[in-house]
């Protein structure tokens, strides 16, 4: 089965996106493969109630993680849900945390 998650991962830091790759090893364990599509742009700098959005450790290597989604970007939401179109996934798992996140998940 071919299962795509939206939400955050590298190269955002935090327990979300340690979740979104921790889960999309478990679906590859199971025997699945799975892509990862994860934010260009989370949210503005002046909304991020820390230093940094992003990590400092190296991309992992063993997961498929495309930095296309951008929150603000009503016009990018519309190109990524045509790529998933394209692309028929078997299963979307659709993340997000707060309100403001949603109308970027309508993508598809």
């Amino acid at each position: 089965m071919h299962i795509v998650i939206l939400g955050p991962a590298y190269p955002l830091r935090g327990g979300l996106a340690n979740f979104d790759q921790r889960l999309a090893r478990q679906f590859m364990a199971e025997g699945h493969q799975v892509t990862i599509y994860t934010y260009s742009l989370q949210y503005p700098g002046f909304l991020f109630p820390g230093t940094s959005q992003y990590s400092d450790e190296p991309a992992p290597k063993d997961l498929d993680i495309k930095v296309v989604i951008n929150s603000m970007s009503p016009l990018n939401w519309r190109k990524v849900g045509q790529e998933l179109k394209k692309r028929r996934p078997d299963l979307i798992v659709v993340r997000y945390w707060i309100p403001y996140m949603g109308p970027a998940r309508a993508i598809y």
